[in-house]
């Protein structure tokens, strides 16, 4: 409804005419630009005044953005070797995500790549990751960013275990680097020192409850019961 008033913007005349009949006219500097999903609501005569660029998601794929990140990145090597990792695990994830695995909420797969190079640019700092770093350490930061980008967007639930399938998928096609046996891939974070995969469970401090500090059990701020211990 709202673009019917701008068909006299979008013309030669370039005048706004508010519903008070002012006009306001456009200098020659100012452009519109519009970004809709779908044209079915369009009427011949806005189609008719604009110019219409139609992008495909699927057609342009995920290696644009990738191919822009990384031309951002500082170092030769680096570039390089992300390149080769992009290739190498991208299109197994994504064709896995599409044929095998069901995900909390739908997400274009543009933007799972793009949480992918996000996560990158946190773990691929120059503390971790030296200049003059081997392939190897690349990968492993890869793989740890890789299998959160992808894996933790699946449906896990009584019903479905995607993310245990995921990991299973993973140890069985992925053996570049290499997760302990025990649990799955999500058990598991990686340790800058060491460069190994650890138990999140180490990460979890020891709790001692204090048998003398007063145990209050409520909703909210409202105490529902105060539990004591007669002798």
């Amino acid at each position: 409804m709202w673009i019917e008033s701008l068909n006299t913007v979008m013309d030669d005349n370039k005048v706004l005419t508010l519903a008070s009949n002012e006009r306001i006219a456009l200098t020659p500097s100012m452009r519109l630009l519009f970004e809709v999903h779908h044209l079915r609501t369009a009427t011949p005569a806005t189609v008719s005044r604009a110019g219409i660029l139609y992008v495909n998601p699927q057609d342009l794929g995920w290696n644009p953005y990738v191919a822009s990140w990384i031309d951002r990145r500082q170092h030769q090597s680096e570039k390089a070797n992300l390149t080769i990792l992009f290739d190498k695990y991208i299109p197994a994830c994504l064709d896995k995500l599409r044929r095998s695995f069901k995900t909390i909420t739908s997400i274009p797969e543009s933007s799972l790549v793009q949480t992918l190079c996000t996560l990158l640019e946190c773990l691929l700092t120059p503390e971790n990751v030296p200049s003059d770093s081997p392939k190897e350490v690349y990968e492993v930061y890869f793989v740890f960013a890789c299998i959160w980008a992808f894996g933790g967007i699946l449906l896990q639930d009584q019903v479905s275990g995607c993310q245990a399938a995921f990991s299973q998928w993973w140890h069985k096609e992925m053996k570049g680097v290499k997760f302990p046996s025990q649990g799955t891939i999500f058990d598991y974070y990686l340790d800058h020192k060491t460069k190994k995969f650890l138990p999140w469970a180490d990460k979890i401090p020891q709790f001692t409850m204090d048998p003398e500090a007063p145990l209050q059990v409520g909703v909210g701020n409202t105490v529902l019961f105060k539990p004591r211990v007669l002798v």
